[in-house]
């Protein structure tokens, strides 16, 4: 396995983020996983030279969908208002270029709706499947010319299921598989995330083995939203599955980190899940 983090959870710790990098060479990790807002030129140029200063890979660029910021909510891929769809169209397009400028593998996208009108359903009660399936099937000309878009620039478009307190519209990885059969470009796949996965599925492993081989990258975080060990979930059946289906790629740390722990929580996160994948290789 390889082992990524996302530069998004040292907001609050590192002014400026390229603090973070010298750090995460000296706790062993591979690679970072760059935050998908806007960069000047300066600063991904200084960003690139560091990365080659400490041997540091980039293994994607993390999409900001939802409400992690006040740009991230003017873009939603399923929404009503054609400005946002836009809006949204401009922004995987900048990242897909961000991200190939940056040798990265791989972009997000999170299918959002507008709340008022589609009602978040947190029940999954309140809209039918076909409801569901309607408006995601108006997405599907979209991610397949975005797909495309990224295939030209060497990047991997992957569909991240999130929770039902987030968005209905692709909350599993059942459902991430029916839309990328149908989206139907080898450079469209999967990214799961153990935090989203912990609260919808009833499986890990079977999550996992139903991506199969669409599945092209990992999201990892413990149930708290901290670094996997912290808490309950079972990363023991996360791996095997992983190493079940041969995923070689990256698996990157997404958690939330505070200020006066995050060195020692990195640390001991990424040394529990090389723990458990050394024992199941060897076993």
């Amino acid at each position: 396995m390889k082992y990524s983090v996302t530069m998004s959870s040292f907001k609050e710790i590192f002014e400026p983020l390229t603090d973070a990098l010298p750090v995460l060479k000296r706790l062993n990790y591979d690679a970072v996983e760059f935050i998908g807002e806007d960069q000047s030129s300066r600063d991904l140029n200084n960003f690139t030279e560091i990365l080659v200063a400490h041997d540091l890979k980039v293994s994607g660029v993390t999409g900001m969908w939802g409400n992690v910021s006040s740009k991230a909510g003017t873009r939603r891929l399923l929404s009503l208002d054609g400005s946002m769809v836009e809006n949204a169209k401009r922004y995987v397009t900048r990242c897909i270029e961000l991200c190939g400028q940056l040798g990265g593998q791989q972009f997000n996208v999170c299918l959002f709706a507008d709340p008022g009108t589609t009602m978040l359903d947190f029940s999954h009660r309140v809209l039918s499947q076909r409801q569901k399936l309607k408006l995601v099937e108006k997405s599907i000309p979209l991610l397949r010319s975005l797909a495309n878009y990224a295939k030209d620039y060497g990047v991997l478009l992957l569909l991240e299921p999130l929770n039902r307190y987030a968005t209905p519209y692709c909350c599993t990885a059942a459902d991430a598989l029916r839309i990328c059969n149908t989206v139907d470009q080898p450079s469209f796949g999967i990214l799961l995330d153990t935090f989203h996965m912990n609260i919808e599925e009833d499986s890990f492993s079977r999550a996992i083995e139903l991506a199969g081989v669409l599945l092209f990258h990992m999201h990892f975080a413990d149930n708290n939203r901290k670094m996997p060990g912290s808490a309950h979930l079972d990363f023991t059946s996360v791996l095997k599955a992983l190493h079940n289906i041969k995923y070689q790629r990256y698996i990157s740390f997404e958690p939330n980190l505070e200020r006066r722990s995050y060195y020692n929580s990195l640390k001991e996160g990424i040394a529990y899940i090389k723990g458990i994948d050394s024992t199941i290789s060897t076993g």
